[in-house]
């Protein structure tokens, strides 16, 4: 039996309890389903066959409950166990945030995103000063520097706007990004729905526009994507 006690006017996306899932040790890729009223329906996990599966599920059901609060049926969790050596030759359909974490250095906040694909990760950075936070530039340049080392390119892009907007009872976050490619400018848009903490809805929201931005480029690419 599903129980969800967080309120649907504050309840959390899918890609929310999919960045929490991606912290289980061995867990390479997570799906969350919600249901209408914004509980969780299904759960879609690939996970490393080095895990016994029932450890696998009890961190889900534990890590879930700790952190937000609800309690989740093992029968809504579909697990899959791959070899390491099987998995790095899936190709994911799109880069995945599995981390953003804070904290202070001197005076400044340093910012660090952490990306999965294709079987390699990476670690973005950047910095703001702790007495005149910009979250969403910050979050956005260590997105930004996490998919150039993932890609191998550099990405001419930069954070042209970015803005909340409230759609019904959730807040939602709108990024505009501007990339130079081949002398001319074009412009991605992402959104991510607005969290307690908005470096993490900064980065996905950030994240969001530059997968566009990264089937832009050369086939080089996707070759990385499913060979690396």
């Amino acid at each position: 039996m599903l129980t969800n006690p967080i309120a649907p006017s504050s309840a959390l996306s899918a890609s929310d309890f999919e960045l929490t899932l991606n912290q289980v040790k061995g867990l390479f890729a997570s799906r969350v389903v919600l249901s209408h009223n914004r509980g969780i329906d299904e759960i879609h996990v690939v996970a490393s066959s080095s895990r016994k599966p029932k450890s696998v599920v009890r961190d889900i059901e534990t890590l879930l409950f700790v952190k937000h609060g609800v309690k989740i049926d093992y029968r809504k969790i579909s697990l899959v166990l791959l070899d390491d050596e099987k998995f790095l030759n899936v190709s994911l359909a799109r880069p995945e945030i599995r981390e953003v974490t804070e904290d202070n250095v001197g005076n400044q906040r340093r910012i660090r995103v952490r990306i999965q694909g294709g079987g390699k990760t990476v670690v973005g950075e950047a910095r703001e000063a702790i007495d005149n936070p910009t979250p969403f530039h910050t979050a956005a340049n260590a997105t930004i520097e996490g998919i150039e080392k993932l890609t191998g390119h550099y990405m001419d892009v930069r954070l042209e706007s970015a803005a909340t907007m409230r759609l019904e009872t959730r807040e939602i976050l709108l990024v505009v990004l501007a990339c130079l490619i081949e002398g001319r400018e074009e412009t991605f848009v992402g959104a991510s729905f607005v969290g307690s903490r908005l470096h993490e809805s900064a980065a996905r929201a950030t994240l969001d526009a530059l997968n566009r931005r990264i089937y832009s480029l050369s086939g080089e690419v996707g070759r990385l994507m499913q060979t690396h």
